[in-house]
């Protein structure tokens, strides 16, 4: 699912500061009020986001939004992206992959600190690579 003023993986926006004021923050999950209230977890928190694939750290967004027992999460971030977590399953009609939805354990974590330095130091590496691969 896309954020207004983003296209596709943000190669071409993401750079943009007019267009960034318009995004929500990298990772963003939105959570329905009454799931997030059973789960523990507050308006802002990092979450771990957990499928069969894989697990990323994400920020909850609680919202009416999404419906009851369902997520809502966009693709265009590099940490924290739902591609992360989606199977690579085919489906048997058209033989395109599924990667629209899959299901996921959404899972509060209680040290908050030791989550924020995490996503900090995360994005301070994918930075630092990124440079060196422009650099050549």
């Amino acid at each position: 699912v896309r954020e207004v003023g983003h296209y596709s993986c943000r190669s071409m926006t993401g750079n943009c500061a007019a267009l960034a004021k318009l995004a929500d923050e990298p990772g963003y999950i939105q959570i329905n009020t009454a799931d997030a209230k059973r789960l523990g977890i507050e308006d802002e928190e990092l979450v771990w986001v957990n499928s069969r694939k894989g697990k990323v750290i994400s920020r909850a967004k609680i919202s009416d939004r999404p419906n009851k027992g369902a997520v809502y999460m966009t693709y265009q971030w590099w940490i924290g992206a739902c591609n992360e977590l989606v199977t690579e399953n085919l489906s048997p009609i058209t033989k395109t992959p599924e990667y629209k939805y899959c299901a996921v354990n959404v899972e509060r974590i209680a040290d908050q600190r030791a989550a924020e330095r995490y996503v900090s130091e995360e994005y301070s590496q994918l930075k630092a690579r990124l440079r060196e691969s422009a650099a050549g």
